[in-house]
């Protein structure tokens, strides 16, 4: 569990915060206040995490084994793990939140649009 941080309590999960951004919070059992993990942050565990594995499954055509490439995922797997664990979570007002939601409805609008037009 990571601690909210507006109110410093034990109370979000791994999953949550995971899946946390400003139009889809996490939200604290204990306040009640919003927060999120930035997600620019979760693009650098995507690029290592891909890097990593490409490099192993080179290394796995190289010894002509299985082995490389499946300790190469395991080790971007826990790469990718430990980045999000030790992202901040920071708290979103309530104003950004519904901005964010308005965002996201205007996105997902707009791109049924295009899907329904093409």
């Amino acid at each position: 569990m990571y601690a909210c941080p507006a109110c410093n309590a034990a109370s979000i999960s791994f999953f949550r915060k995971w899946l946390s951004s400003p139009a889809l919070p996490a939200s604290c059992p204990a306040c009640g206040r919003y927060s999120y993990a930035h997600r620019s942050s979760g693009g650098v565990g995507v690029v290592v995490a891909a890097f990593g594995i490409t490099a192993s499954g080179f290394a796995a055509s190289a010894v002509q084994a299985l082995w490389p490439l499946l300790c190469g995922i395991v080790a971007a797997m826990v790469f990718y793990v430990l980045h999000w664990h030790r992202t901040r979570l920071e708290t979103l007002s309530p104003e950004l939140l519904s901005q964010a939601r308005k965002t996201e409805a205007m996105s997902a609008f707009a791109l049924l649009i295009a899907f329904f037009l093409n």
